[in-house]
C-alpha cells in the first residue's frame, strides 16, 4: 500500500522491472533469484492495493492482497533453507499458507471491509477481526514462527559462510519487509488507528539492497543451480 493508488502502481511497475532486470542478469546464482521472486511478490502486492482503489470489486482485490503477504513467510523459510544448504522437502512450506489462501477465497464474508481515499486504505477481515481466536493464532504462529525459524537458520550459518556486512544488510531489509505487513496491515488497524501506508517504502528497501546484494554476490560466488 502506498500514499495514492496511483504510487501504488508506479511501484508495482518499479519493482516488476527491477525483479526481471536482476532475473535477467543474476539467473545463475541464488540470492538474486530468490531476491527476484520478493520483489515480484512485492510488486504484485503493490499491484492488488492499486486494483482495490480502482476496480469494481475491492473485496476480490483486498483477498487477492491478504493471500500475496501471507506467503511471505514460507518464501522467506525456502530462502534461508536452500542459502544454507539443508536438506528439506520446501513443498511443505507452502501447505499452510495455501490453506489459509483457500479459505479465504472460499469464505464468502472473508473480507469485511475494503475501502480506499487519498491516504488511507482500510482493510478488515474475518480472519483479524472475529473472536476465533485459534485460527488467528495459528496463523501468528506460521506467519512469526516461519519468521523467527528464517532468521535462527540464516544467522547460525553466516560465520560459516564467510559473508560479509551486505548480506546483514540484505537480511535485515529481508525481515523488516516481511514483518511490515504484519506490523501496517493487522496490528494497527487492529487497534483502531488509521494511518498513512508506507508499506511502499519498506517494499522498494529492500529492491535498492537486493540490486546492491545480487551485483555483490555474483562478483564473489561461482554460478549455483537454483
Amino acid at each position: 500500500m502506498c500514499f495514492t493508488p496511483w504510487v501504488s502502481l508506479t511501484t508495482a511497475i518499479i519493482e516488476f522491472a527491477i525483479a526481471s532486470f536482476i532475473l535477467i542478469k543474476y539467473k545463475d546464482y541464488l540470492v538474486p533469484m530468490f531476491s527476484a521472486i520478493f520483489i515480484y511478490v512485492l510488486g504484485f502486492y503493490q499491484f492488488s492495493e492499486f486494483m482495490l482503489c480502482t476496480s469494481d470489486n475491492p473485496f476480490l482485490w483486498a483477498t487477492i492482497g491478504f493471500a500475496t503477504y501471507t506467503f511471505l513467510p514460507a518464501i522467506g523459510l525456502h530462502m534461508s533453507i536452500r542459502f544454507t544448504g539443508e536438506k528439506f522437502r520446501n513443498w511443505i512450506l507452502y501447505l499452510l499458507p495455501i490453506a489459509v489462501t483457500l479459505f479465504s477465497f472460499l469464505k464468502n464474508d472473508f473480507v469485511l471491509e475494503a475501502s480506499c481515499s487519498g491516504v488511507f486504505v482500510v482493510i478488515r477481515n474475518s480472519l483479524f477481526f472475529s473472536s476465533n481466536l485459534i485460527l488467528l493464532a495459528i496463523y501468528g504462529i506460521y506467519y512469526f514462527g516461519f519468521i523467527l525459524i528464517s532468521i535462527w537458520i540464516l544467522f547460525s550459518h553466516l560465520k560459516k559462510r564467510g559473508w560479509t556486512k551486505i548480506y546483514y544488510y540484505w537480511l535485515i531489509a529481508a525481515i523488516i519487509t516481511i514483518i511490515a505487513p504484519i506490523l501496517l496491515i493487522i496490528i494497527l488497524p487492529a487497534m483502531s488507528f488509521q494511518f498513512p501506508s508506507i508499506y511502499c517504502e519498506f517494499a522498494l528497501g529492500f529492491t535498492i539492497a537486493a540490486v546492491a546484494s545480487s551485483e555483490i554476490y555474483s562478483r564473489k560466488k561461482k554460478k549455483e543451480e537454483f
